[in-house]
């Protein structure tokens, strides 16, 4: 690789660096969810919520390198669909939350439902979170297209090696911020009241931000001023 590439190389991550915190520490139903889970699990949850992004974001982000114009007209018709969506996973998740806070209110343990392994507060429901919170987000969709979509496109210019630097300058940032909301969710005592208590603000703040999805979708107004 010559020197101008490499030089081009070093442009695309700074940008990159300089881009992704508007899409990354923005606040979301993926960052509630990564403060939830690390109540439970701590570091560990805040990963698998990382894990579960990425796990959407990268092949979405290739696809955007070949389909950008394509993507983003099926963006513009799908939008109020995925809000619904969302909206109903929140609810899902949100209820998990209730349920558990409940019992710890009354001085009981969290309860995770019957099956763990698929509660919203195991490993793999943090994953699913993660999956689902992306993928399901309009937001986080039309932002690759709108603000990171010059990132994608300078860096398929010098092939996969400007791929990866772009992406791996990017998803460090995701890994960093859940990892960090995670460590200061499990900050609270687990068999505490105040456990029960935070998992039941966490479930108000998943409802809210999935009630502003769906009506910005479908009405254009919004609740959150962000």
């Amino acid at each position: 690789m010559g020197e101008r590439a490499v030089t081009g190389l070093r442009g695309v991550v700074v940008e990159t660096l300089l881009i992704t915190p508007s899409g990354a520490l923005s606040p979301g139903l993926l960052s509630a969810a990564a403060v939830a889970v690390g109540v439970g699990l701590g570091l560990q949850g805040g990963l698998a919520v990382a894990l579960g992004h990425m796990l959407f974001e990268l092949p979405y982000v290739a696809l955007l390198v070949a389909w950008a114009g394509r993507l983003e007209r099926l963006l513009r018709r799908a939008e109020r669909p995925l809000a619904a969506v969302t909206a109903a996973v929140a609810a899902y998740f949100s209820y998990g939350l209730f349920t558990a806070s409940i019992d710890l209110l009354k001085g009981g343990e969290a309860s995770l439902g019957a099956s763990p392994d698929s509660s919203p507060l195991s490993v793999s429901g943090a994953v699913a979170a993660g999956v689902l919170f992306t993928g399901l987000n309009p937001y986080f969709l039309a932002w690759w297209v709108t603000i990171g979509l010059p990132l994608v496109r300078g860096a398929a210019r010098y092939g996969f090696k400007g791929f990866a630097a772009m992406y791996t300058s990017h998803v460090w940032m995701d890994y960093a911020w859940l990892s960090l909301l995670a460590v200061f969710g499990s900050a609270v005592t687990s068999a505490s009241k105040s456990y029960g208590l935070l998992l039941l603000i966490l479930g108000v703040v998943l409802v809210v931000f999935a009630a502003d999805v769906a009506l910005r979708a479908f009405t254009g107004r919004r609740i959150l001023p962000f």
